[in-house]
Parts: structure tokens; sequence; C-alpha cells
């Protein structure tokens, strides 16, 4: 008994230090907001864990970071969320018109080069909803400018500047009227690659370590 225990604990050992090799190889790093971060008037960097957000205005964006601003007006009522980087930061892909709405990607999209139907700029705007009141006539009027899709998980295509290289990464969004939920972010660390949006997906990790014990059973079996 004492003995499978070990044989047990080398295996867990074993796959524990492939995942962290595949880890460490694997160039796609995933950080998702445990600490309900909000990205209102403050720096999102897409290298950094939720914990870590730097502080700091328009003017302290770095090439791996983006500053979300809010602009509001009374009347005729209106908000527009918008990242602002001064050509310093990360920048956004957008839809190419010349509003530069941020396109919303699915679930596994490449980031990367080779995208089409857009462009990546530093100036995006993420959404815009306005509302109206006519205080004569008693009519109300609203809607959205903005392509993000109210209430479902999306992400936004970025694109880092990291020692002067391009690096291509991702942010998870989920739009409720003027609020954008953030939900997860990550990079791609090689220079020059594309990421799928949203990958890796959570428990990735874990699976692999899993599918390493199964292969080091069936090795040590055929041993």
């Amino acid at each position: 008994m004492k003995q499978d225990q070990n044989g047990t604990a080398e295996l867990i050992a074993a796959a524990t230090a492939i995942a962290m090799a595949t880890t460490a190889l694997g160039e796609a790093v995933r950080y998702e907001n445990t600490d309900n971060w909000s990205w209102d008037f403050s720096l999102l960097d897409i290298t950094l864990a939720s914990d870590a957000q730097p502080t700091g205005g328009v003017g302290d964006v770095s090439g791996t970071s983006i500053y979300m601003d809010y602009f509001s007006d009374f009347y005729p009522a209106f908000s527009y969320s918008h990242s602002y980087t001064s050509g310093a930061g990360a920048e956004i892909f957008n839809s190419g018109f010349s509003n530069r709405y941020a396109a919303p990607l699915l679930l596994g999209q490449e980031v990367g080069p080779g995208m089409i139907g857009g462009e990546f700029n530093a100036n995006s705007t993420i959404d815009f909803v306005w509302s109206s009141y006519d205080y004569y006539t008693g009519e109300a009027d609203s809607g959205s400018r903005g392509i993000l899709p109210s209430g479902e998980d999306v992400y936004l295509g970025v694109r880092l500047n990291i020692a002067g290289e391009s690096h291509y990464g991702w942010i998870g969004v989920n739009r409720s009227g003027t609020f954008l939920n953030v939900t997860a972010w990550g990079y791609e660390t090689e220079a020059g690659v594309g990421i799928g949006a949203g990958v890796p997906a959570p428990g990735a990790l874990s699976l692999l370590a899993v599918g390493a014990v199964g292969a080091l059973k069936r090795k040590k079996r055929v041993g």
C-alpha cells in the first residue's frame, strides 16, 4: 500500500512538472478578474494579474496597458467609453470605420497579424450608449451606436508593444448598459504570434496534468 502511495505521489509530481514545463514553453497567458477589478477611469495592463494592476491616468499608459475613460453629457443625455493610450499604449482592434468602435470577437477567434475587417488603433471607442428626453413633448429615446452586444461574453483583440515588438492579446468583456464588466484578459508572450481570444481556457493546465498522470501510468504498466 505504501509503495502504491509513493508511486502515485511520484506520478503526480511528474505530471505537475510536465504541466509546469508546458506552462513555461506554452506562451499563452491568462488572468482572471478575481478581485472584481473595475476598468473605470483606470489602467488595464494586459500582462499583469488583477491584484497587480497599476494606478494612474492617461499619461501613465505603457505599451502593455490601456486607459479606460467615460464621457457623459446632460442633454441630450449620452455616455460612451473610450480607450485612451495617446499612441503610447496597447491598441484595440476595431471595426475599421471612422468611429473606430471596438469589434467584438468570439471565444477562440484568432487575434494576430493576419486579422481582417478592421484595424488595431490606440484610440478605439469601446461603446457608445445614448438617451434623450424632450421636456416639451415628453418624448424619450435611447440606443447604442457601439457594436458590443449587451449581456454577452465577448472579447476585444489587443496588440501590445513589449520591448519594441508586437504581441497579441485579448480582453474578455460583458456589457450591461453603459457598464462594461471585465471578466479576464491574456496575451501571447512570443512576439508576432497570434492567440485565440479567451485562450487558454480556465482549468486547461489541470486537465493537462490529469492527462499526464494517465500517460505516466500507462507507461509504467508497459515498463
